[in-house]
C-alpha cells in the first residue's frame, strides 16, 4: 500500500515586517482581496521592482505602525490568509513580560537570602 500525500488548501501567504533599510512597514504577498484588507488597515499600494507591495505611510509613530500592522494581520487571518507578523510589530504582545516576572522572582529570592540565617539548614518556611 503506497502512502498518498493529503491534499491541502494552500492559502496565500502574507508577510508584514519593518524594512531594515528604509524603516517602512511593508506587507508582501497575498491576493487582490488581501490588498483590500491591507488598504482598510491603512497600507498604501506601491509599485516595486517585483510587482506591487503594500506599505504604511512615512512618518507614522512606532505605536501607530504596530497598531495598524496588528490590525492588518488579524483581518488577513480572519479572511483565511497565512500571515507572518514581525513580533516587533505585534501591538498585542507584552514585551519582556517573562523577563519582568523573572526579575521579580530573583528579587524575592535575594530578599529571602538576606533574611536567612547561616546556622539554619534546609528550605525556608
Amino acid at each position: 500500500m503506497s502512502e498518498v500525500e493529503p491534499d491541502f488548501d494552500v492559502l496565500e501567504y502574507v508577510t508584514i515586517a519593518k524594512d531594515a533599510r528604509s524603516g517602512l512597514v511593508v506587507a508582501l504577498g497575498g491576493t487582490e482581496q488581501a490588498a483590500a484588507l491591507l488598504q482598510r488597515a491603512g497600507f498604501l499600494d506601491h509599485p516595486g521592482p517585483r510587482g506591487t507591495y503594500h506599505r504604511l505611510p512615512h512618518g507614522l509613530p512606532a505605536a501607530e505602525q504596530r497598531r495598524r500592522a496588528t490590525a492588518a494581520s488579524h483581518a488577513l487571518l480572519s479572511a483565511g490568509y497565512s500571515v507572518h507578523l514581525d513580533p516587533a510589530l505585534n501591538a498585542l504582545a507584552v514585551p519582556d513580560a517573562g523577563r519582568e516576572a523573572a526579575l521579580r522572582y530573583v528579587a524575592e529570592l535575594a530578599q529571602q537570602g538576606t533574611r536567612a540565617s547561616t546556622a539554619r539548614r534546609g528550605l525556608p518556611s
